[in-house]
């Protein structure tokens, strides 16, 4: 028998908001510009005002655009803000607009120093936390509760740091790489490997900062080819099925 290739089945709905995603995100409609209106995205598209209804409702759920009421009203694109930058980056990684090499490369930039602001930090409390959580990040497989385990050094570190805004991106970046590895359906102990963390806690507990860093380095490096491996096969994956 031939080989056939799978057809994508996607719903109406989804295909109209994938397409208005991209015309955002390439910047055919802008922070404050108004998106078409429902009677002429319906005749664009060939579909019906429920179909239209849908599709603006899952932007405004994404917090790409905000409904407007009254005359002047409509769908009118936000401005992107730190607030819903994850949610706004998964779509961009799954319309080939982003990777985790850009991804990885904004973590190299901000938890290297993260992790030296730790090691000057840490006392007591926060190397025994440390180290329970290195100790225990593989106490279960089931999902989520096994990626909340590898990402808790992350996050403790992160805590640790005493700057909240490199706090908030370095957990930005946590949430990001997790959600996308979700939908990806990645499995945990491909994408992070046990023992990952241990030159980094040993580190940071020694208050020996240049060390610290340095590990951090070293293991958002060995992680950001573990993930391009991924995306690599995701991609090619994605170009079979078309």
């Amino acid at each position: 028998m031939e080989n056939f290739k799978p057809l994508k089945q996607i719903k109406a709905s989804d295909a109209v908001a994938q397409q208005l995603r991209a015309a955002i995100f390439d910047g055919t409609y802008r922070a404050g510009d108004k998106l078409p209106s429902e009677r002429e995205l319906i005749e664009s598209f060939q579909v019906s005002r429920t179909v239209v209804r849908e599709a603006i409702k899952g932007l405004e759920a994404s917090g790409l655009v905000q409904i407007k009421q009254g005359a002047t009203g409509g769908a009118f694109v936000k401005l992107l803000t730190f607030e819903r930058l994850s949610g706004v980056c998964r779509d961009l990684f799954f319309v080939g607009r982003l990777s985790f090499k850009e991804i990885c490369e904004a973590r190299l930039i901000v938890e290297p120093q993260i992790a030296r602001m730790a090691a000057l930090n840490c006392d007591e409390m926060y190397s025994k936390a440390l180290s329970d959580a290195d100790l225990h990040e593989s106490d279960t497989l089931e999902y989520p509760e096994t990626v909340v385990l590898r990402q808790k050094v992350h996050c403790l570190l992160a805590d640790m740091c005493g700057n909240r805004f490199l706090a908030a991106i370095s957990k930005s970046l946590l949430q990001l790489v997790g959600e996308i590895n979700e939908v990806l359906d990645t499995d945990t102990d491909l994408i992070h490997p046990i023992g990952l963390h241990k030159e980094i806690v040993d580190a940071v507990i020694a208050n020996e900062q240049d060390k610290a860093e340095q590990a951090m380095r070293n293991h958002l490096t060995e992680f950001l080819g573990i993930l391009q491996k991924i995306e690599q096969d995701f991609r090619e994956n994605e170009r079979t099925l078309i």
